[in-house]
């Protein structure tokens, strides 16, 4: 599964990414207090992140976990920040192999600023404080 996952950022292909996807899972990401339910939402969100947002991604190690969780870390460039960020994706699965928990962390600070500005742009969405 988090093979499967790696190849599907790297390729920065959305529709792959919805296949590993639980129909109940829950997508966290550092800018929302609520995380995002649902296959039809994260995918959503994460079309609009790899439609640009976040581009030239490296997966640079899958790290099979403890249990049904497994790490898998990355570097990619994002859309209105100068450098590379690192990001870190926690998945959890479910009995089918599907992910059914993922949570998406992301550094330097301006980095997940600048990602998170640009994903309020595009879904219209206003980041806690009000900023869209």
């Amino acid at each position: 599964m988090l093979d499967q996952l790696g190849r599907a950022l790297a390729a920065e292909d959305a529709t792959a990414v919805s296949v590993v996807l639980a129909e109940d899972v829950t997508l966290r990401v550092a800018v929302h207090d609520e995380p995002i339910e649902g296959a039809g939402a994260a995918s959503h969100v994460i079309g609009a992140v790899l439609d640009g947002v976040l581009h030239d991604i490296e997966v640079s190690a899958t790290i099979g976990g403890v249990g049904d969780t497994s790490v898998l870390m990355f570097s990619a460039q994002v859309a209105g920040h100068p450098g590379r960020a690192d990001g870190l994706l926690v998945a959890r699965q479910d009995r089918d192999e599907r992910i059914s928990d993922l949570t998406v962390f992301v550094r330097p600070l301006a980095a997940l600023q600048a990602l998170a500005d640009e994903m309020g742009r595009r879904l219209g969405v206003p980041r806690p404080g009000g900023v869209v």
